[in-house]
């Protein structure tokens, strides 16, 4: 394979990457797509996002870096594609999307071996993306996968046509590419944490409490069952204080003490930079899950109030989550290098 680097004229077809990537559309542009094929110089084996760098070799000799983003190396793993693939010195060839802003850097989807082997970051697709029989659940404990995987979260957010004048000051001092907890590898709302993509959850009884455990950002939080109220003193943090209690066969949680933060990284509207969907400390999510034996899934029903920042309550979120045999592992999240 000799090493090159060409940019494909034709537009690729990468719906997949653009829905799995949480924050894709806001850095990279699937209309302007990029095939490269060198040689491996570096693999930043990283959560939340990986980053592969290439050296890549025009027909003139001239010799150009790119750095390429795509899901983190967790799901990467899960997906087939293993940081003993891309070590050093590995000649390959990755197809993606250009970076909006920044030169020599993408997204890439795809990766092909001299051996003939093509890998989608993710995971196989058709005959092979068959996945094997999950035991019928009896209850909502266990580890559960999001379903559908690919669920674009950015974009448009219905919330911003009933933000007060606070709101609005705060989303023109907000920059979500350099401002979003992500960045900085701290808990992020748990709105964010129950769509987080490609990435397992867990509940599980500890005591007489029971525990929601995201893998995705190693988000972790107990519900208190039966309390009537927080204890006095309580702080106020991201991920709030959940109390619990069942109602028939489903699970309400009720959070409050949360503190200010990120409820959608990134938000778009018309004639403005891009922003981001805040909260204050006045915050409160009332959320219902439930074990659907029938169907073998597990539900949740998130219902959000702020009146510090909004007119009006969010509408209902809802989700269904499939059981899964995945093993939630330490996220290991690595703060990103901002530009």
């Amino acid at each position: 394979m000799t090493p090159r680097f060409s940019l494909v004229a034709a537009v690729l077809l990468l719906a997949n990457a653009a829905v799995a990537h949480h924050s894709f559309a806001p850095h990279y542009d699937a209309t302007k797509p990029v095939d490269i094929t060198g040689v491996v110089t570096e693999f930043e084996e990283r959560n939340p996002h990986a980053y592969l760098h290439v050296r890549a070799t025009d027909a003139d000799g001239r010799s150009k870096e790119w750095r390429c983003e795509s899901h983190g190396v967790t799901q990467l793993s899960r997906n087939g594609i293993t940081p003993d693939m891309l070590k050093v010195g590995t000649e390959l060839r990755i197809s993606g999307s250009a970076h909006r802003r920044v030169d020599n850097e993408c997204f890439f989807d795809m990766v092909y071996f001299p051996d003939g082997r093509a890998l989608s970051v993710n995971g196989p697709r058709g005959a092979e993306a068959a996945a094997p029989a999950i035991a019928q659940r009896e209850s909502m404990f266990g580890v559960w996968l999001l379903q559908p995987a690919n669920r674009p979260t950015s974009g448009p957010q219905f919330m911003t046509d009933y933000v007060n004048e606070a709101a609005k000051a705060a989303m023109d001092a907000y920059d979500p590419f350099t401002m979003d907890p992500t960045y900085r590898c701290e808990p992020v709302a748990i709105r964010r944490g129950w769509f987080a993509p490609g990435t397992p959850l867990a509940l599980r009884q500890q005591g007489k409490d029971i525990v929601i455990q995201h893998e995705w950002m190693d988000i972790e939080r107990v519900v208190h069952m039966d309390e009537a109220a927080a204890p006095a003193g309580t702080p106020e943090t991201t991920l709030g204080y959940s109390r619990g209690r069942l109602e028939g066969d489903t699970l309400v949680v009720e959070t409050d003490h949360y503190k200010a933060g990120v409820l959608n990284q990134f938000v778009d509207l018309p004639g403005k930079p891009t922003t981001a969907l805040l909260n204050t400390n006045q915050l409160r999510t009332v959320e219902r899950i439930r074990f659907d034996r029938a169907s073998n899934r597990l539900t949740l029903a998130l219902e959000q109030s702020d009146p510090g920042f909004y007119t009006r309550d969010f509408p209902l979120s809802e989700a269904q989550y499939a059981p899964s045999d995945l093993e939630i592992k330490p996220f290991g999240c690595i703060p990103e290098q901002l530009k």
